[in-house]
Parts: structure tokens; C-alpha cells; sequence
């Protein structure tokens, strides 16, 4: 017997939770996989020229950090999804947004190199549907019709 994530008898607002979960899972999984596959890119977001092998090592560590901070965030939101703990992968959702999008606008922002708003923005879609998927998740639902 299959795991359904999809039952049709959660409510259409779950629904949308666990579909807007799934594509910032695909996102962010796949951003970590780039940190991993172009471990230059850290350095060239930084503008840290790879003159040496100390700048290549610090790029291949830094990508590391930055997989791990990317992947583990989702991961832990599927599984609560796949166990149905719905306002847990809403919180889970909230702690993504601010320890992961926040903070990494925050670094362009204040240690990259002549940022330009873009740079900071480039990071709205991958924070759209985390929201939705929290507010999905965290959204009061009346009990008394």
C-alpha cells in the first residue's frame, strides 16, 4: 500500500499547502544541488576571484554549507506532510523563510560586492510559495460553521 499525500478528504487549503510545499521542495533542493555540481559559483558571489587553491577550498566548503542549509529545510517539511503534522510543516515553512530566504538576502545584501537590487530580489520566488504553503498550513480554520 502507497503513500497518499493527496487524500480527497483534506480540505482544498491543505491541498494547496502540500502542492506549494512540494514546489519550494523542488526549488531549494535543486538550488542545493547547484551549490554542490558549481562550487565556484559561492566564490563568484562574493566576487572572490579563484586565484588559489585557499580561495577553491573555501568555495567548495562554502557551497557545502550552503547545499545543507538549502536541502535539510524541505526535507524536514515532507516529512512532516507525509505524517500529516500539517501545522508543524507550517512552522516549518516560517522557520525556511526567515533562517534560510531572510537571512540569505541579508548576506547579498550587506557582503556581496556592489549588490544590485536584483540580487536581493532574485530571492522572491523561492519565498512565494513558502508563504503560501505557511499560510496554507497556519491559516485559522472556523470549527463552528
Amino acid at each position: 500500500m502507497g503513500v497518499k499525500i493527496f487524500d480527497k478528504s483534506l480540505p482544498r487549503h491543505i491541498k494547496t499547502g502540500i502542492w506549494a510545499s512540494i514546489v519550494s521542495a523542488v526549488m531549494l533542493i535543486g538550488i542545493g544541488i547547484f551549490w554542490l555540481v558549481h562550487p565556484a559559483a559561492a566564490e563568484g558571489s562574493f566576487t572572490i576571484v579563484p586565484d588559489s587553491d585557499a580561495a577553491l577550498r573555501f568555495a567548495k566548503i562554502a557551497s557545502i554549507f550552503k547545499a545543507v542549509g538549502d536541502v535539510l529545510p524541505p526535507i524536514f517539511v515532507l516529512f512532516a506532510i507525509r505524517f500529516r503534522q500539517y501545522t508543524l510543516a507550517g512552522y516549518f515553512h516560517l522557520a525556511t523563510l526567515l533562517l534560510v530566504i531572510v537571512v540569505d538576502m541579508f548576506v547579498w545584501g550587506l557582503f556581496v560586492p556592489n549588490a544590485r537590487a536584483t540580487d536581493i530580489l532574485q530571492h522572491i520566488p523561492f519565498a512565494i510559495p513558502i508563504m503560501v504553503a505557511a499560510y496554507c498550513f497556519l491559516k485559522p480554520i472556523n470549527k463552528n460553521p
